[in-house]
């Protein structure tokens, strides 16, 4: 009887996780991820005082319109972009994939194209 042990199919996969985990979980990983966040808010805190958020309507609730405030750092064309937007916001309803982000429909509508897979 062979008493021959296997390597899991996914253990390379499952040491990188639990590297990057670590990391985030490391004092300086979490001290970076609360400047991130500090500054996220901030600019979402901006953007709301500028009426991009939300839109007060008078006798009901607020209009929503934009659905979040999306931050991402793009390393795969080795350019590290970095691209701040608001999904469903206006830029993204007219120039992009975005639909109306308020629940009940409210506000202009979207301008039609054809949705992309993004």
């Amino acid at each position: 009887m062979s008493n021959k042990v296997v390597q899991h199919p996914h253990h390379d996969l499952m040491v990188e996780a639990a590297r990057e985990r670590e990391l985030a979980d490391s004092a300086e990983g979490q001290a970076l991820l609360t400047a991130i966040d500090s500054a996220v808010r901030a600019y979402s805190d901006f953007l709301e005082r500028h009426g991009l958020i939300w839109e007060d309507v008078p006798d009901d609730l607020p209009r929503l319109k934009a659905q979040a405030l999306v931050v991402t750092l793009d390393y795969g064309d080795g350019n590290y972009a970095v691209d701040i937007s608001l999904k469903d916001g206006a830029c993204d309803r007219v120039y992009g994939n975005g639909v109306d982000p308020d629940p009940d429909g409210r506000g202009p509508p979207a301008i039609p194209h054809e949705r992309r897979p993004d």
